[in-house]
């Protein structure tokens, strides 16, 4: 299939699938009455704002508990990394939605959700009752259709040769000369050992497979190191959060300069000190931030306080003037701290250009690992692929795949496997229907 055929026919699965997800969750939150929504976890309502503080990049973190104080939360569903709907709580479906943002904390009293920069909050009062409802990620679609159309339209650049591989349009380079290798890790056995000097002497593509239990992750870890040691940029990915904090963890006890991109809710908290957001908010660049992020709490404080409607509307202006310096300042410390980085690990489909990604200049890698390879999306690897002019790709092949939601492609697929003989698809494909 070639490149153009292969964008045209992923981006209609990824719509159908898309649109799967969203009419599921449209049912639930449209169809069904708010409480039950709550009685199925997916829902809080009744809750009150109690508080309001600045974060990182302009993000707003605002703590909702139950409007009666004194009360716990009901017992719910929802935890950190959720993506929630915020809206008045006697009101029903999406008609209402104030706003959208990601759960950051959960305990038995409250739940705090942190909001994007161009998202109002501070508009928001204090003493009326909001719901927060579980949405779908239309956000995760969006970038895939993206990387999709971005691959579609690659003309020129570092990655090109690697495109014209994986698409059969010309052969894979002939290997580097070999070189003595001095293992990070003693314990590796023979295997092992090959899968690294096979990956670190290719130009373009090289793949790590074996069945559960053979220590791929490991082999990684000693092929990233490898090349750090060799002076390139790595990007280290992964279509999960947990498969991405896995590599942290790893990396991370050979004292390389790593950097874990990922929004701070959705990261173990072994790892949080490789985070970001957490190295962004510990470096020597960013103390004028914090003098900017303090000021910011202050005048939240007398925003909380006043009653006073013009008094508001200043100090709803001076958030404004104070929010673009605290983003511009976070900005600059970003870039600097991923510019010396030499791993960055972030998952596949937050690899984009509309995140922490963007302060690098298009060339800064010259290798991407993309770990659980199996397990990922198609497109979601091209998110990241289209970043350097090398690959290694690591996975089991007889591994299940992503999970797919869509009954017509689950149909077709089922129609569609030469491996499964056809009384083995009538008996799955009627299980299916029931």
């Amino acid at each position: 299939m070639d490149l153009e055929k292969f964008v045209t026919k992923t981006i209609d699965l990824l719509e159908k699938e898309r649109q799967t997800e969203i009419d599921e969750t449209r049912f639930l939150t449209e169809k069904i009455p708010a409480k039950e929504l709550q009685r199925k976890g997916v829902c809080l309502l009744k809750l009150r704002l109690n508080e309001r503080r600045s974060g990182l990049y302009g993000r707003t973190v605002v703590t909702f508990e139950p409007f009666w104080s004194g009360n716990e939360l009901p017992s719910h569903n929802l935890t950190h990394g959720d993506i929630v709907g915020l809206n008045l709580s006697q009101g029903e479906g999406y008609s209402d939605n104030l706003a959208s943002g990601i759960v950051s904390k959960v305990n038995q009293s409250s739940i705090s959700v942190a909001f994007d920069e161009a998202t109002d909050v501070f508009s928001l009062d204090d003493d009326v009752q909001y719901k927060l409802t579980k949405l779908a990620n239309d956000v995760t679609y969006k970038r895939l259709k993206g990387a999709l159309k971005n691959l579609n339209r690659y003309t020129s650049g570092r990655s090109g040769n690697l495109i014209n591989v994986l698409f059969h349009v010309s052969e894979l380079s002939p290997p580097s000369q070999p070189f003595a290798i001095e293992y990070y890790n003693d314990k590796l056995d023979n295997s092992q050992k090959e899968a690294v000097k096979f990956s670190l002497l290719q130009k373009e593509l090289a793949v790590i497979h074996g069945p559960p239990g053979t220590g791929k992750t490991t082999t990684v870890v000693e092929v990233i190191l490898q090349a750090v040691k060799q002076g390139l940029k790595v990007l280290a990915c992964a279509p999960s959060n947990i498969a991405v904090d896995n590599l942290v963890e790893r990396i991370s006890r050979y004292k390389q300069k790593i950097v874990r991109i990922g929004h701070p809710a959705r990261l173990l908290p072994t790892i949080q000190k490789f985070a970001l957001d957490s190295i962004v908010a510990n470096s020597e660049e960013t103390r004028l931030v914090e003098d900017v992020r303090r000021d910011l709490d202050k005048v939240l404080v007398k925003m909380k306080a006043s009653r006073n409607k013009g008094a508001k509307h200043g100090l709803k202006e001076e958030i404004k003037v104070l929010r673009k310096e605290l983003r511009e300042r976070a900005a600059e410390a970003t870039r600097q701290i991923l510019t010396k980085a030499e791993v960055v690990l972030v998952t596949l489909t937050s690899a984009t250009d509309d995140g922490p990604l963007k302060f690098l200049e298009k060339d800064h890698f010259d290798l991407v690992v993309i770990d659980e390879n199996s397990q990922a999306l198609e497109a979601g690897c091209w998110i990241s692929l289209l970043r350097a002019p090398r690959c290694i790709l690591a996975g089991d092949h007889h591994q299940l795949p992503p999970t797919i939601l869509s009954k017509q492609l689950i149909r077709k697929k089922l129609k569609n496997s030469p491996k499964i003989s056809k009384s083995a698809k009538k008996c799955m494909l009627r299980i299916f229907e029931i």
